[in-house]
């Protein structure tokens, strides 16, 4: 069963009954189908074979944590991130970002058009945060990107490692203290950058060095 948004984009690239077509559990698994029906709302298809996709193993699994005032921008960033592949997206409230709970459905929706859009078929978890009770649960090597840390290194972005990028706003002192005692500030070099900026300046650093695009 296809849901509207994929019934949309099949009648979008004007696919028939009959068609075949590529599809996802989103989990690893690519599924080659043929297309049986194309209703207003819905379609279905036959699943012809399936194929387990290996995705890159744990220890280059790398998570980034976002804040920000503007959708624009984070709705960007997420659809990036996921190209880049991004394991896991966490994106939290901090004392000068909003609170994004309430758009749950859309960054999932924008995590599964990206994924499509580049071929991959393991999607990154996504959790919202309404604080910095995240840090709880982050593994490895931690990063926080900051213009206050000492300079980037290229091992910085090997392995397991997170990312933490502030807001729009910059982090306040009191958050910016307390990540400094949770993982490693990093700076990028003299130039202030947006924090899209320099959020998709480290995924892809993480990206290019453990071989995950």
């Amino acid at each position: 069963m296809l849901d509207r948004h994929e019934t949309e984009h099949i009648k979008v690239v004007r696919l028939k009954k009959g068609d075949m077509i590529k599809a996802t559990d989103g989990k690893g698994t690519l599924y080659t189908c043929v297309l049986n029906e194309i209703k207003k709302d819905r379609s279905t298809a036959t699943i012809k074979e399936s194929k387990r996709i290996e995705e890159i193993p744990a220890e280059a699994e790398h998570t980034l944590c976002i804040a920000s005032q503007g959708w624009g921008r984070l709705r960007w960033i997420v659809e990036k991130s996921v190209e880049l592949g991004v394991d896991r997206l966490i994106i939290y409230k901090s004392v000068r970002s909003r609170s994004y709970k309430d758009k749950y459905n859309k960054v999932q929706l924008i995590v599964r058009d990206s994924a499509k859009q580049c071929e991959r078929y393991a999607f990154p978890e996504v959790l919202f945060f309404e604080d910095f009770s995240f840090l709880s649960i982050l593994k490895g090597n931690t990063v926080v990107l900051h213009k206050s840390g000492r300079p980037a290194e290229l091992k910085d972005f090997k392995g397991r490692v997170n990312l933490i990028v502030g807001p729009e706003g910059d982090f306040t002192q009191e958050e910016a203290d307390m990540l400094a005692e949770n993982g490693t500030p990093i700076s990028f070099g003299r130039k202030i950058l947006r924090f899209e900026t320099a959020a998709i300046l480290s995924v892809g650093l993480v990206a290019f060095l453990n071989g995950k695009i």
